[in-house]
């Protein structure tokens, strides 16, 4: 199996992800079982997955076709912004009317300036950090692209990534971390597109590495499980998707190649596919599922609750994919 795999089943990833994610936001779902509750604990690692995913796919767009940075720029803005737009809108008019924020957060969120500002009733931040991570893409794609040794740029990029998480936690700055956590394996992420546009096949070294990243970020949560005092250094849960999204990625891929999961794959590829639009109502719409509770009960650990909100969420969001994408056709026949 190649580093391509990753590509290959790149819409079965962002679906197993976005589920992972929609049972991280689910804060009060018992699974019953304290493993089940920490794994759905740690679905903000999620995240990681769809950053890892994201910028190996740009890397493999631009070493097919060159992209003046405008171009690539607004390609980028035509595929997130009318969904983010479509949800956006609304429901910050809702929170405006309903909740009292200030009217100025139209503004902030509208220019995707809400996270950096921290307005109250900001939407959610992955949206604003997804576009910076795009906006510095290309040029340190160019860069790395040139390097003979690409590996040891990224493990610089890594630990310049970690200790900037380290100084904006001493200063205060946490409400920043949601983006900097994440600049590690963005850094990966673009290793991995090289690697995939270049076809290299996942040797045994290679396995023997990543498998060793993932003993050591599995051995680094149960650290963080212990609550150790690591005081005055934070050690942050977060970081230990650095270790783990590739041999996580990996090891899926691994088995949708040899397993028969085809229905399994095609309901994860329909996830992946609209991953976006279900992210977005998921972190606004469906965010206030205290509300939604209040006229119903399906029982203490709220499963039945959750299963019917997700299921509601993930149509939604395809048949928000589907306008999208039709609202984009019509465009580009006029």
């Amino acid at each position: 199996m190649g580093y391509r795999a990753l590509s290959k089943y790149r819409a079965e990833l962002m679906g197993l992800a976005m589920l992972w994610v929609m049972c991280f936001h689910a804060f009060d779902l018992d699974l019953g079982r304290e493993w089940l509750n920490n794994l759905r604990a740690d679905g903000f690692g999620g995240v990681d997955i769809f950053i890892l995913l994201s910028s190996m796919g740009l890397v493999m767009s631009m070493e097919r076709r060159e992209q003046e940075y405008g171009a690539f720029m607004r390609r980028r803005a035509s595929r997130i912004l009318p969904a983010y737009y479509a949800v956006m809108l609304p429901y910050t008019a809702y929170l405006i009317a309903h909740d009292g924020v200030p009217s100025t957060t139209l503004l902030w969120n509208s220019t995707l300036l809400y996270y950096w500002v921290q307005c109250r009733g900001a939407f959610n931040w992955y949206i604003a950090g997804a576009m910076t991570f795009y906006a510095v893409t290309p040029m340190c794609w160019r860069f790395l692209r040139q390097q003979r040794r690409r590996g040891a740029w990224v493990l610089l990029g890594c630990v310049l990534g970690l200790a900037v998480c380290q100084w904006l936690m001493q200063v205060g700055y946490w409400q920043y971390l949601d983006v900097f956590y994440r600049v590690p394996i963005f850094f990966v992420g673009l290793l991995i597109g090289l690697y995939c546009a270049e076809d290299r096949r996942l040797t045994v070294k290679g396995a023997a590495l990543w498998a060793l990243c993932f003993a050591f970020g599995a051995a680094y949560i149960a650290f963080i499980r212990r609550g150790v005092d690591t005081a005055p250094v934070y050690v942050m849960l977060c970081h230990a998707f650095l270790f783990t999204t590739v041999p996580l990625c990996l090891g899926c891929c691994a088995l949708f190649e040899r397993l028969p999961l085809g229905w399994l794959r095609r309901a994860l590829r329909t996830v992946g596919e609209n991953s976006l639009e279900i992210y977005l109502l998921n972190v606004s719409v469906f965010s206030r599922y205290a509300e939604f509770r209040a006229y119903t009960f399906f029982g203490p650990t709220h499963r039945l609750y959750f299963l019917l909100q997700f299921l509601v969420n993930i149509a939604l969001g395809c048949a928000l994919h589907r306008a999208m994408e039709t609202l984009k056709k019509r465009r580009s026949h006029t």
